[in-house]
């Protein structure tokens, strides 16, 4: 693939050069792609130009040379990218071009290049899916950074030069196309994000319309690279969860396509036990998305209110459905669902590689149903061969609820890792503790690899017995996980909780 071009070398403007929507001079649009075949990538670009999608040399978007990838045609397709819009054109391909499943174009099989069935081409819109040969999908993102700029009615000004959060001037004044722009002091702190989109929604930009009419009423978390914010809207009292990634992560490359992926998968995903992304945006360098607020909180934080350890039905209550999400997960069709993320016409599903307590939320209108969150670490799946959003030699999620199989291959660990964690944050939800114990002075990943999980009767002597043999068969990794499937656990929890007396009822 060809190395993503660098927005900051092609696109940043001088103070002087910041206008308002009425100045027609310079192109106002800047074309994202992004896909997921092989190592998952992002291109940018801004026009006017064009953009070659293909094998050959040329092409501002290259695929690889062999294996499946020679059903694309060297020089393929191309966007033509203007100041007010960008039109895709099949470069008379064997094997066409298409946008949202419908054909642009291709060459006639009987005749040499040239002869295309049409040669017109289409518009394209943020959010289509562009198909090259019927198997590798890009999808769009189309930014009209005029919104940046203030609205024709407005004197036009040049950058804001003091930062919108703590209201000191910059010095000096930023190179930037966005008027408004964190210090150096505030970039790192998402609340202060909060205000640059504030900023940001005075001077109308479209990037920021899912937050018009919102208020923001409290915190609801932190993570390594965002904050979660509890946001209302004001006329029709509903409630969503906002999460903010601060321009200073969303510099650092990985975590900003990282974050950006997580949106892009997250829309495509449907399951009553999985949350609900929205909408999404960016301004001034922060990024946002809305999701599915859960008023239950998490797991762990139920867990904790319980005492510490929770009583055997309500954590199966939460596990097994819990398990149906992640078969959704592990078998979603993402082709299907209009996804970029998938390798060839058989690709099913994601694996989320870092389910834990913290990452299960009970949502619903009462906060009784439990949903998997988080999906920022996750990766395709297909056949048995997975694709990760990971760079080389690292390793992300969580230890304590980590097989030694994830860390091993963590790039290549497919469903069966998921339901081990499954089982691990069960054995949480029961006892208070992980599966392994983790002392301080030694290297967890080491820990993972060198050790077995501690019997969860050893942990909570009172359990019933036939769940107590049903998790520790669940927890064992060496030289292999037991089960492979959601399904496959969930049947032998409900099983053994049956020969308990704990469920009663139909079967799953």
């Amino acid at each position: 693939m060809s190395q993503i071009e660098n927005p900051s070398s092609s696109t940043r403007h001088s103070r002087t050069s910041i206008k308002s929507q009425g100045d027609k001079s310079q192109s106002a649009l800047r074309l994202i792609l992004s896909s997921d075949f092989g190592e998952p990538q992002v291109w940018e670009f801004t026009g006017p130009r064009a953009v070659v999608l293909g094998r050959g040399g040329v092409s501002a978007v290259k695929m690889p040379d062999s294996g499946d990838f020679l059903g694309v045609s060297r020089h393929h397709a191309v966007i033509e990218l203007s100041r007010n819009r960008a039109m895709l054109r099949d470069l008379c391909s064997l094997n066409g071009t298409f946008i949202n499943g419908h054909l642009v174009s291709r060459r006639e099989e009987d005749r040499g290049p040239g002869f295309a069935v049409t040669g017109f081409g289409v518009q394209v819109k943020d959010g289509d899916i562009i198909t090259l040969a019927g198997l590798f999908n890009f999808r769009v993102g189309l930014v009209d950074e005029s919104s940046y700029d203030l609205p024709a009615n407005i004197s036009p000004v040049e950058i804001n030069p003091n930062c919108p959060a703590c209201g000191r001037p910059h010095n000096p004044v930023p190179l930037s196309k966005c008027a408004d722009v964190l210090c150096a002091d505030c970039r790192p702190n998402p609340l202060a994000s909060l205000k640059l989109f504030k900023a940001g929604l005075t001077r109308r930009a479209r990037n920021l319309e899912p937050l018009k009419g919102l208020r923001i009423t409290k915190t609801l978390g932190r993570g390594s690279t965002s904050v979660v914010f509890l946001a209302e809207r004001k006329d029709t009292k509903i409630q969503m969860a906002l999460k903010v990634m601060s321009p200073a992560i969303s510099d650092n490359e990985w975590a900003r396509k990282s974050f950006l992926r997580e949106v892009s998968i997250g829309r495509a995903l449907k399951h009553q036990n999985v949350t609900k992304l929205y909408d999404f945006g960016y301004y001034g360098g922060a990024y946002f998305y809305l999701m599915e607020y859960c008023p239950g909180g998490n797991s762990e934080e139920r867990r904790q209110a319980s005492g510490g350890q929770m009583d055997p039905k309500e954590a199966l209550n939460i596990i097994l459905p819990i398990l149906d999400g992640l078969h959704y997960l592990h078998n979603v069709k993402l082709a299907a669902a209009k996804v970029e993320d998938h390798v060839s016409p058989e690709s099913r599903g994601l694996v989320h590689r870092d389910l834990k307590p913290a990452n299960i939320f009970l949502g619903g209108a009462d906060g009784t149903v439990p949903k998997i969150a988080d999906i920022g670490v996750g990766k395709l799946y297909n056949n048995s061969l997975t694709y990760g959003f990971t760079r080389t030699g690292s390793v992300a999620g969580s230890p304590a609820t980590m097989p030694r199989q994830q860390v091993i291959n963590f790039k290549r660990a497919g469903p069966e890792v998921d339901i081990w964690a499954a089982a691990a944050s069960l054995y949480k939800l029961l006892t208070g503790d992980y599966p392994r114990d983790f002392p301080e002075a030694e290297d967890p990943w080491r820990v993972v690899l060198n050790t077995a999980a501690v019997s969860v009767l050893k942990r909570r002597p009172n359990l019933p017995v036939n769940l107590a043999q049903a998790i520790d068969e669940a927890l064992v990794d060496n030289p292999a996980i037991l089960h492979q499937t959601a399904q496959s656990l969930k049947d032998s929890l409900v099983k053994a909780a049956r020969l308990d007396g704990l469920l009663t009822g139909a079967k799953p």
